[in-house]
């Protein structure tokens, strides 16, 4: 009887969380950046979630950043063992990014596209992420469709990839500063 107690609960958290539509384009608008923000500071107005019941709440996977008058940037490295990396493709129409093109666009050998945790905020400019935390792998690609300086920015995405983890095994001693023996 508690194993399927244990099997309702594991069945139950499952059901639970909304994955995102693969494929589909939509739309979502910032209000500003968010070291631009007045305060307190907060995801809500300059940061994208894929999903409305993440893992582990409070957590963006896309977040529009600029200090007041700096540049603005998009930044996807949270700390942890997260970690997130971006792409900028350059001005091309967000429909022709598959998962392949996300990370050798022209599809030939040499030629794969640059990744950075961070990436300037270009009008008209498409990107790709690809997202790693301990709970979610994703890769999604965006376009900035209108954009002002430390305002308002309005952006198109469709998640290519998006999955919930569970890790069964990992080896310990994880540290990004750990060096070679």
């Amino acid at each position: 009887m508690l194993r399927l107690a244990h099997l309702l609960l594991l069945v139950s958290v499952t059901a639970a969380v909304i994955l995102p539509e693969l494929n589909v384009i939509k739309q979502t608008t910032f209000k500003y950046s968010y070291s631009c923000q007045p305060p307190p500071l907060e995801y809500h107005d300059c940061a994208l979630f894929l999903t409305d019941n993440t893992p582990q709440p409070n957590e963006p996977v896309l977040l529009y950043n600029g200090a007041c008058g700096a540049k603005d940037y998009f930044g996807v490295n949270f700390g942890g063992s997260d970690f997130g990396v971006l792409s900028d493709l350059g001005n091309v129409p967000l429909e022709e990014v598959t998962a392949s093109k996300a990370f050798n666009f022209n599809n030939t050998v040499g030629e794969d596209n640059e990744f950075f945790d961070t990436v300037p905020v270009v009008s008209e400019h498409t990107y790709a992420a690809l997202i790693a935390r301990d709970d979610t792998r994703a890769l999604f690609v965006f376009r900035v469709e209108k954009y002002q300086h430390n305002g308002p920015l309005t952006l198109s995405y469709a998640v290519k990839q998006y999955g919930v983890i569970e890790s069964v095994q990992e080896a310990p001693g994880f540290s990004w500063d750990a060096p070679n023996h």
